[in-house]
């Protein structure tokens, strides 16, 4: 299992997020204006272990997770779900995977994830994940 780190993040999954995402009305915050704790607590989130156990043992699981975080852990002033989003094809294609979902569908998860009640995260995380595995494709 391939995971993303801070570099891979500025290098590919904010350059990708710009390019395709930012917009003059609505801009994508630059990546030096990222919260470095919230960025790596994201990060770090799918490779969680307790006891020696993988947390998220699934490359669907640990993709919800990180999308799921990326989203609420809020890193970025701005563009946290479009961020998310390029972060997720990034994390899925280094591992072999792709999601087969137009863009606006997958961006209307993100918008249904940062609309969420925190209290129901672990609900709203298995949604996620069951969407994502549902559209889950080999590469």
């Amino acid at each position: 299992m391939r995971y993303l780190d801070v570099e891979l993040m500025e290098k590919m999954c904010h350059r990708l997020a710009v390019d395709i995402f930012d917009t003059a009305e609505d801009p994508i915050a630059p990546f030096h204006e990222r919260t470095l704790p919230l960025l790596d607590s994201a990060l770090q989130l799918p490779r969680a272990t307790f006891d020696s156990q993988e947390l998220y043992p699934t490359l669907d699981i640990k993709a919800a997770v990180l999308f799921y975080a990326l989203i609420r852990n809020h890193a970025f002033p701005n563009g946290n779900k479009r961020i998310a989003v390029a972060a997720l094809l990034v994390f899925l294609y280094i591992n072999d995977h792709w999601v087969h979902a137009d863009a606006q569908e997958l961006y209307e998860q993100a918008i249904a994830i940062a609309a969420s009640d925190r209290q129901h995260h672990e609900e709203d995380r298995a949604c996620f994940r069951s969407w994502l595995a549902q559209h889950l494709v080999h590469a």
